[in-house]
């Protein structure tokens, strides 16, 4: 598999319910936290968008340029909204999709999941596997996987539209987590 077909995707809070305030505007290392993720992706060199909804628009285009915006245009609740509206602006890229509230993901989660993603190219997701449930930030999410889903999604083929959902009807790879810590969540303030 060809990484030239990969898209990084930043996905830049929502609505933020829990947190009360926009969480990836907030300030860590010197930039907004959905900077300090994509930065993350830069050892491997891939390009990468940023997942907002309307209203964050005009806040976010103050440190990204907003060609590199891409807005919520699915009807999709939660997560699924952004990489369907990206895949959507994309329907070719397979992406990679983060969180602005997974700040510690380490190089090694990363580069072992791009791995598989190279190394294979039969199954449409590529996730950590927690005990209870997938992991599907550092996840791989192929085109022709979204694909069928929105076909599912519009024939009412799913039981339900949530991304955990999405990983256990789909045709899912679950990798062993190697690093626990990376995958905590700063989605409370």
């Amino acid at each position: 598999m060809q990484m030239n077909t990969l898209l990084g995707v930043v996905l830049c809070g929502g609505e933020s319910k829990r947190m009360g305030t926009d969480k990836g505007l907030i300030i860590i290392g010197g930039t907004i936290r959905a900077k300090y993720v994509a930065a993350k992706l830069e050892p491997f060199k891939l390009p990468v968008v940023f997942s907002v909804n309307e209203s964050q628009v005009s806040a976010y285009a103050e440190h990204i340029s907003p060609d590199n915006l891409v807005i919520d245009a699915v009807e999709a609740h939660g997560p699924l909204n952004g990489l369907l509206s990206v895949h959507n602006k994309f329907p070719d890229n397979d992406l990679l999709l983060l969180s602005c509230d997974i700040l510690d993901l380490d190089e090694k989660t990363i580069s072992t999941v791009l791995d598989v993603f190279q190394a294979e190219a039969k199954h449409d997701f590529i996730v950590y596997q927690d005990i209870d449930y997938a992991q599907p930030f550092c996840g791989i999410y192929r085109s022709a996987g979204l694909r069928k889903l929105l076909d599912n999604m519009q024939s009412h083929r799913l039981h339900s539209f949530s991304l955990q959902s999405v990983l256990n009807e789909g045709y899912t790879r679950r990798l062993a987590i190697i690093n626990p810590a990376a995958f905590k969540n700063y989605n409370l303030s």
